[in-house]
C-alpha cells in the first residue's frame, strides 16, 4: 500500500470529531425523516429538500467566489451525475419509502452495514483502498448482523416490514456505490458548488419520480412538516455534505463510513426516547456485530502480532 495512502493513514483528532459530529447529524435526522413522513409523501419530502439545500449551498458557492459556480469539464459533470443518481436519488428515494414501515433506530442499523459494502466496491474500484483479513472478518460479521436483523424480526421476510428493511439495503449498496465512484472519478471543483449541483440534480430526478410513483405526492406545511424539513435540507443535507465530502476526500470512504455506527447509536437512543421504538435484542445484537465488525474493515491490522506492530517495515513508511 502506497504511503500516505487513505488506506494506510490515521484519523486524526480534528477528522474524528467532525466524522462524530456529522454521526450525531446524521443519526438524528433519521427521526426528523419519521416526523417529516406524517406530513410528506416520502420522495416529495426528498425532493423539496434538496431543493432547498441546493439552492442554499450554491448561493454559498457563489459568495466564496472559490472556482467556476458552473461544472467544466467531463470529469466534474460525471461526478456530478454518479452523485445525483446514487447519493442524492438512490439512497435518499429508498430510505424515505423504507422508513415509512419501519423505525428510526432498526433503519438506522441496517444503514450501519454502509462500510461493509463500501469495502466491497472499494476493493474493486480504487487502488488506494484495501484490507486483509480482519476486513474479511469485519464483513462476515456485518452480514452476520443484518441475517440476525431478519431471522429474528418474525413475520414473513416480504411482508411490509420485511420489504422496507430490504429496501434499506439497497439504499446503502447505492450510496456506497456512488461514494466510491466519486472518489475515484474527482470533480477539481469548490465543494460547495459540487453539493449544490449533485443537490439539484438529484432533486429534478426525484421530483420526476414523485410525479411517475406518487402522483405529484401530498405536502402537509404544519409546525412538525416545516421544522423536519428545515433539518433534513439545511442541518443534515447543506452541513451534513459538507462534512462528509471534505472527510470523504482526507480518510477515504471505509474509515468514513465508521459516521454510521455513530449515526445508529444516536437514532436508536433517539427513537426510544422520542417515539418509544425499541428495537430490541435483534436491534442490539444487529448493532453490535455491525460495529466489531467495522472496526475490523476500518483497522485490518488488527489481527497482526504484537511484534509485527511494534517493528516498523524496512525503510520506514506504513505497514503494507
Amino acid at each position: 500500500m502506497p504511503e500516505g495512502s487513505a488506506g494506510s493513514r490515521g484519523i486524526g483528532a480534528a477528522d474524528l470529531a467532525l466524522l462524530i459530529f456529522l454521526g450525531v447529524l446524521w443519526g438524528t435526522a433519521f427521526l426528523f425523516i419519521t416526523t417529516g413522513l406524517k406530513s410528506f409523501s416520502p420522495l416529495l419530502l426528498v425532493a423539496i429538500r434538496f431543493d432547498i439545500s441546493g439552492s442554499v449551498l450554491l448561493a454559498i458557492a457563489l459568495a466564496r467566489k472559490r472556482g467556476p459556480p458552473i461544472p467544466r469539464g467531463r470529469r466534474s459533470w460525471t461526478s456530478i451525475v454518479f452523485a445525483a443518481v446514487f447519493n442524492v436519488t438512490g439512497y435518499h428515494a429508498l430510505l424515505f419509502s423504507a422508513q415509512v414501515n419501519t423505525e428510526a433506530g432498526i433503519a438506522a442499523i441496517i444503514v450501519g452495514m454502509n462500510p461493509v459494502l463500501t469495502t466491497v466496491f472499494s476493493r474493486a474500484l480504487l487502488k488506494d483502498e484495501r484490507v486483509g483479513a480482519g476486513g474479511v472478518l469485519g464483513l462476515g460479521l456485518g452480514m452476520a448482523g443484518i441475517v440476525l436483523l431478519a431471522t429474528f424480526r418474525g413475520g414473513n421476510l416480504l411482508d411490509v416490514k420485511g420489504v422496507a428493511e430490504l429496501l434499506i439495503v439497497g439504499a446503502i449498496a447505492s450510496w456506497s456505490f456512488g461514494s466510491v465512484l466519486v472518489r475515484r472519478t474527482g470533480h477539481d471543483m469548490d465543494l460547495f458548488a459540487f453539493i449544490a449541483w449533485q443537490s439539484l440534480a438529484g432533486a429534478g430526478i426525484l421530483h420526476v419520480t414523485s410525479l411517475l410513483l406518487e402522483g405529484g405526492g401530498h405536502a402537509v406545511f404544519d409546525p412538525l412538516g416545516v421544522a423536519s424539513l428545515v433539518y433534513l435540507a439545511i442541518i443534515s443535507s447543506a452541513l451534513g455534505f459538507a462534512i462528509y465530502f471534505t472527510l470523504l476526500s482526507r480518510i477515504g470512504p471505509i474509515r468514513l463510513n465508521f459516521v454510521s455506527q455513530v449515526a445508529a447509536a444516536v437514532a436508536a437512543v433517539g427513537g426510544l426516547l422520542v417515539f418509544q421504538e425499541n428495537p430490541g435484542l435483534r436491534g442490539a445484537g444487529a448493532f453490535a456485530l455491525i460495529a466489531v465488525g467495522l472496526v475490523f474493515v476500518t483497522q485490518p491490522q488488527i489481527l497482526r502480532t504484537r511484534r509485527s506492530r511494534q517493528t516498523p517495515p524496512p525503510g520506514g513508511g506504513d505497514p503494507p
